[in-house]
C-alpha cells in the first residue's frame, strides 16, 4: 500500500491527533464527503489522494471530496450532466458519480490502466483509453466502450499501441485516439481504425473543433499543438505553444484554443480562425487537465494541486481552489 494511502487511512503515528489542520491529507479529509446535489461544479481527479475534489464555480471553494478508487486520472461527463465518470488508473476500471445525488453509485471494469475518455456526443457511450502496463509498444491497444444507459462494458475495440487520449467528433461518427504510434483515426459505428498518423506518435491530448473540420493534438516532446484537418486526415499546421504541453481544449463558441504547459506553468490562448497565439496565461505549478466552459476556463494543477480559474473575456486568472498539497488533481469537467 502506498505511503499517502497509509497515511489517509491506517497511520495513525503520523497524525496522532487527527489530520485537521495538516494542508495533506486534512484539506481533503475535512471536506463533506458527498457533492451538492443541484448546481454546476468542477469535478477534478486527484491521482495521489484518491479522490474527487468538488469546487463550487461561484465561490471557487472546494465543497466536497469523495473516496473514487486507486490514482483517479481522467474525468469525464455525459452531455446532460447527470453523470460524471473518473477513470481510476490504478484499479482499471470506471467510477460512476451521479451529480443529483452527489456520490459514486457503481463502478465499471475496464481495460488495464485507463487514462484519457470521451462520451458520444449523443450520450450513449463512454470510450475509455486503456493504455496498459507500459506507454511504449508493450502497451495494450484497448479502447473500452462502456454503455452509459446501463453503465456497462459493451465492447473493447483495438487501437494504437499504448492509447491515452480520446476525443468525439461532434457528429459522433469519429473518434481521435492519441496512442503511442500515432493518432488512430477511428470509426465509432463500427469500432475499427480508418487511419493512422504516425508523424503524431507519442502526443498526448487531443480535441475537436465544434465544426468538426479541425482535430487538435498535443505534442508533449515536441512543445506543439498539430492542427489535423478531418477531411483529409493529414496534419496542416504545427504551432508552437508552452514547455510540455499537456491538454487542450476549444472555447463552446470554437473561438479559442486553450493548451495548458505543464512544465512553464501556463496556458497558451490561440486563435481558432488564424492559429495565432493570443496570449499566455501563467498559473500555479503543473498544469494539466484544462476545459472551457461558458465564461471561465478551468485548470488543474498537478503540483500546486489546485483547481485554477482563468476569465474567459479578460484571460486573467480570477481565483484559485486550493486542494491540499499532494492531492496532484489531474483531469477535470464541469457538470
Amino acid at each position: 500500500m502506498s505511503r499517502i494511502v497509509e497515511n489517509a487511512t491506517t497511520h495513525k503515528d503520523d497524525f496522532p491527533h487527527g489530520t485537521a489542520g495538516s494542508d495533506f491529507p486534512g484539506t481533503q479529509d475535512a471536506a463533506p464527503k458527498s457533492a451538492p446535489r443541484t448546481g454546476p461544479h468542477v469535478y477534478a481527479a486527484c491521482i495521489v489522494s484518491n479522490t474527487i475534489s468538488v469546487v463550487d464555480p461561484a465561490n471557487r471553494k472546494l465543497v466536497a471530496s469523495i473516496y473514487a478508487g486507486t490514482n483517479p486520472f481522467g474525468a469525464a461527463r455525459t452531455p446532460d450532466g447527470r453523470k460524471v465518470y473518473i477513470s481510476n488508473s490504478g484499479a482499471s476500471n470506471v467510477s460512476v458519480l451521479d451529480t443529483a445525488k452527489g456520490r459514486i453509485v457503481t463502478t465499471v471494469p475496464v481495460g488495464l490502466f485507463p487514462h484519457g475518455m470521451a462520451v458520444s456526443p449523443d450520450g450513449a457511450y463512454l470510450y475509455v483509453a486503456a493504455t496498459g502496463p507500459a506507454t511504449g509498444a508493450d502497451g495494450s491497444r484497448s479502447l473500452s466502450v462502456v454503455d452509459t444507459g446501463s453503465d456497462k462494458l459493451s465492447d473493447t475495440w483495438e487501437t494504437g499501441t499504448a492509447p491515452r487520449c480520446v476525443a468525439a467528433g461532434p457528429d459522433g461518427r469519429m473518434l481521435y485516439v492519441t496512442c503511442s504510434d500515432g493518432l488512430s483515426v477511428m470509426d465509432a459505428e463500427q469500432g475499427e481504425v480508418r487511419h493512422t498518423l504516425t508523424d503524431q506518435a507519442q502526443a498526448n491530448g487531443v480535441a475537436v473543433h465544434p465544426d468538426g473540420q479541425r482535430v487538435y493534438v498535443v505534442n508533449t516532446l515536441g512543445n506543439t499543438l498539430s492542427v489535423i484537418d478531418a477531411r483529409t486526415h493529414r496534419t496542416a499546421e504545427r504551432i508552437r505553444v508552452g514547455t510540455s504541453p499537456w491538454q487542450v481544449a476549444v472555447s463552446p463558441d470554437g473561438s479559442r484554443v486553450y493548451v495548458t504547459g505543464a512544465n512553464d506553468d501556463t496556458v497558451t490562448v490561440l486563435d481558432a480562425r488564424t492559429h495565432r497565439v493570443v496570449t499566455t496565461v501563467r498559473v500555479a505549478h503543473v498544469p494539466t487537465s484544462i476545459t472551457a466552459v461558458g465564461d471561465t476556463v478551468w485548470v488543474s494543477t498537478n503540483a500546486s494541486s489546485t483547481v485554477d480559474a482563468i476569465d474567459a473575456r479578460t484571460l486573467k486568472v480570477v481565483g484559485s481552489t486550493p486542494l491540499g498539497l499532494a492531492a496532484s488533481p489531474s483531469g477535470l469537467v464541469v457538470a
